[in-house]
């Protein structure tokens, strides 16, 4: 982990050497992006500074990768159902007018962070339904390899843009890497639905689903908890990645407000180079005593489900390499999962927006038919919080990068947190069942909050 030792350039220097760079390529004049990436010394980051403020995170720890950005160069929020073909109009818009200069040679390039909430249409006073940030500072790590890129729009001043550069760059250096992370004594609130309220609705859909028209349904749940101490996203990062190292890990603050963030373990879609991979994550176990259950009908029933939307989702995007005849099992600490790996190259044009707008939302956090089921969650008052289900990534300048289905997760404000999780009904599936099964997934998130 970070020490601060270790983003120790001379401010002077770098304020002196971004000066030069900025007015070389046409800082304070011209149209569009410049970004300037600079190296920094051994790992310079591999996690979230404590008590720092705004800020946007996303980290895949298999890969070696993390972004960490504060600030914004360029910033696009969307809403309903063009919402994704506007944030690509918009990104590749930026695309068009953008210069990347890599001043060390680090080979990394400028990248936007991004997320989007399940519904199209939610208006939340959390987060915006949708939106695309390029950071004024990003932080990268990539393989071991570590940058800082400083971005602005070109109209800008050379002295404003270098003064908000600083001020960003004086606020990492200022922050605490390392802290001191104590117990934490978390009380329940409550949840929402209640039990038997969310019972209920779990019986109405089976229901619904034996009358047909309808294959599957995803109810979610939402536990509230209070802490006797204030919550630090850092701390909470820090128990994520190490419980669930093998996750992607996320969190966007919102100042004033409060962060959104957790360690999903869904892919939803990832475009490198052209090749195209999405994840089926669906069927559950969450004991020894119910992994047998992974081989019945239900859970296989309902993870085919998923991975066909997949493969019909990206059917016109992408000729398909490899699509798995039977699933593996995840294990993930507590939980054990039904899993399957899509993987394709992408037809001339196809976008990594174009793919998200495709795949979303998956049977596994929707159900199926898609339309029907978001009609039947919408009539029965279903409401997702922040991004919870939608999803998180980025999109470099190039326009590959990778999406995440945001699961395993939660918003915290002050001391207290709100704990998302859902469970997907189909046929055969028993209530009490599926309420066990929320509560194995909120209590990987609660007790990443206590560690």
């Amino acid at each position: 982990m970070l020490h601060n030792t270790h983003l120790r350039l001379s401010p002077q220097a770098l304020e002196t050497r971004l000066a030069d760079l900025l007015r070389r390529h046409g800082g304070g004049r011209g149209k569009g992006l410049l970004s300037i990436t600079v190296a920094l010394p051994e790992r310079a980051f591999d996690s979230l500074p404590f008590g720092l403020g705004e800020h946007h995170y996303w980290a895949n720890p298999a890969e070696g990768l993390s972004l960490f950005g504060v600030g914004r160069a360029a910033q696009i929020e969307t809403q309903g159902e063009g919402r994704f073909r506007a944030m690509d109009a918009a990104f590749a818009e930026y695309r068009r007018l953008w210069e990347a200069v890599d001043a060390d040679g680090t080979g990394m390039q400028p990248a936007a962070l991004a997320g989007f909430a399940f519904d199209q249409n939610q208006r939340g006073a959390l987060l915006p339904n949708a939106r695309l940030t390029v950071p004024a500072l990003l932080l990268q790590r990539r393989s071991g390899t570590c940058a800082a890129t400083f971005s602005c729009d070109r109209e800008s001043s050379v002295e404003n843009v270098l003064a908000a550069w600083m001020a960003g760059w004086h606020s990492l250096e200022a922050a605490r890497w390392v802290g001191h992370i104590h117990p934490t004594k978390l009380s329940r609130l409550e949840t929402r639905p209640a039990d038997e309220a969310w019972l209920a609705l779990a019986q109405q859909a089976t229901s619904d689903i034996a009358s047909g028209g309808l294959d599957k349904v995803v109810l979610s749940r939402r536990l509230r908890v209070r802490s006797n101490r204030r919550f630090d996203p850092a701390t909470v990062m820090a128990a994520l990645a190490a419980r669930y190292a093998d996750c992607y890990q996320f969190s966007h603050a919102e100042n004033g407000r409060g962060v959104f963030l957790g360690a999903t373990p869904e892919r939803l879609v990832t475009l490198r180079g052209g090749q195209v991979i999405s994840e089926a994550l669906a069927g559950t176990a969450w004991d020894a005593a119910s992994l047998d259950s992974l081989g019945d009908d239900k859970n296989l029933r309902e993870h085919r489900l998923v991975l066909n939307a997949i493969v019909h989702a990206l059917g016109a995007a992408c000729s398909f390499q490899e699509i798995p005849s039977r699933p593996s099992v995840r294990e993930l600490r507590d939980l054990f999962h039904l899993h399957s790996v899509v993987k394709g190259r992408a037809k001339p044009g196809v976008t990594l927006l174009n793919l998200v707008e495709r795949l979303h939302p998956t049977p596994a956090v929707g159900g199926y038919p898609m339309r029907r089921a978001q009609e039947w969650l919408a009539a029965h008052g279903e409401t997702r919080p922040a991004w919870y289900s939608g999803a998180t990534g980025w999109i470099g300048l190039d326009g590959d990068g990778d999406f995440a289905v945001a699961l395993r997760c939660a918003w915290i404000a002050g001391n207290e947190a709100e704990l998302y999780a859902g469970a997907g009904i189909v046929a055969g599936s028993d209530p009490r069942t599926e309420l066990e099964e929320t509560e194995a997934k909120l209590g990987a998130m609660f007790t990443a909050l206590t560690d």
